[in-house]
């Protein structure tokens, strides 16, 4: 009995031993869990900092469309605690004009699609933004769509820029091609324009006419008035003239000096005819005197006219000399006139 005693004393021994053992290994697991956590907070601290200091939209959206995470970026913008977007679906958060937006995005987006897209909206305060959107689509172990990723970046600045570039490309554009005084085409853009009409007529077939037009006695105008009045001339004609041909696809230049030219597509040699006979008379009505003219009273001008379809082997050239023979026909035959050149095919 005394042993059994004894033997049983040694067993409760061992496991008060293996007992003390085990508490002190669960309080080294614990303490190794505490400081796991202790570090996953201080990661979780470290990344939402990073999150909430990027200036860039962060968020994720779950299935049914509703925000589950947000940045700071979003309380900023949207001028809103993040427990009040927390839970919100999209269109509740953006508004329903900018969801009308990206509705189709979203919509890709939960199909599986990732996005990228840029869009304007208005935020509550009334600030007008340039967004640039990103959207990744969430899997979950299936291969499910659960949601998607929102990266969002204010482009606002660059967007702004780069319409203010687009804007000065624009005027230095117009700079570039159009005459300084009298605000219509100047000969780079007519040479240009009739370079490519010309090429277009050839691929098609298609009439191209010239009108070629000078302003009659023009120096003993500047000699009697001067050259202010002289230039005051030339931009009512100029005005008058562009007003007179209404085509968007027509144009108007000064050709140098006091001559000027009318590039016209796809216009057949009677509808050249018409036009040169409506620049004529609004011409003559704005009846600018000119008391030292050998030809009239008033300011007068003298018009040449070319049409063909440009031949394989031709060259815009062949349609300025043609209507530039017009005109010196008409200014040999006492000017204030038109002439039609007959020398090249007409049509």
């Amino acid at each position: 009995m005394q042993q059994r005693l004894s033997e049983l004393k040694q067993q409760v021994n061992q496991l008060a031993v293996e007992l003390r053992q085990t508490k002190a290994l669960l309080k080294l697991e614990q303490q190794d869990r505490l400081q796991v956590e202790l570090a996953l907070r201080e990661c979780n601290d470290q990344l939402r900092q990073i999150l909430d200091s990027t200036d860039a939209g962060i968020a994720f959206v779950d299935a049914e469309r509703r925000y589950q995470f947000v940045n700071r970026f979003y309380e900023v913008r949207f001028n809103r605690s993040r427990d009040s977007i927390l839970g919100k679906y999209v269109w509740d958060v953006i508004g329903d004009d900018a969801y009308a937006i990206v509705k189709n995005y979203i919509d890709c987006a939960l199909a599986g699609e990732p996005q990228s897209f840029e869009f304007g909206m208005t935020y509550l305060n009334g600030d007008y933004a340039y967004l640039t959107s990103c959207l990744t689509p969430s899997l979950n172990s299936d291969q499910a769509v659960v949601g998607y990723y929102l990266f969002v970046f204010d482009s606002t600045v660059r967007r702004r820029l780069e319409l203010s570039l687009q804007a000065a490309n624009a005027e230095l554009e117009k700079l570039v091609t159009l005459d300084g005084l009298t605000q219509v085409a100047n000969r780079r853009k007519f040479d240009h324009y009739l370079a490519q009409e010309w090429r277009r007529a050839a691929r098609s077939q298609q009439p191209l006419s010239l009108i070629m037009f000078d302003i009659d006695a023009f120096k003993r105008y500047n000699d009697t008035y001067g050259h202010p009045a002289g230039d005051a001339c030339l931009v009512q004609i100029a005005q008058t003239v562009a007003a007179t041909v209404e085509r968007a696809t027509d144009l108007v230049a000064r050709y140098g000096g006091e001559e000027f030219a009318v590039v016209l597509p796809n216009t057949s040699l009677p509808g050249a005819v018409a036009i040169a006979e409506q620049i004529y008379h609004v011409v003559k009505a704005l009846a600018i005197p000119h008391e030292s003219s050998a030809v009239g009273s008033i300011i007068s001008i003298s018009l040449g006219i070319a049409s063909l379809v440009p031949p394989a082997a031709g060259a815009p050239e062949d349609l300025i000399a043609s209507a530039d023979r017009a005109l010196y026909a008409a200014k040999q035959q006492g000017r204030d006139r038109y002439v039609v050149d007959n020398a090249a095919g007409q049509r």
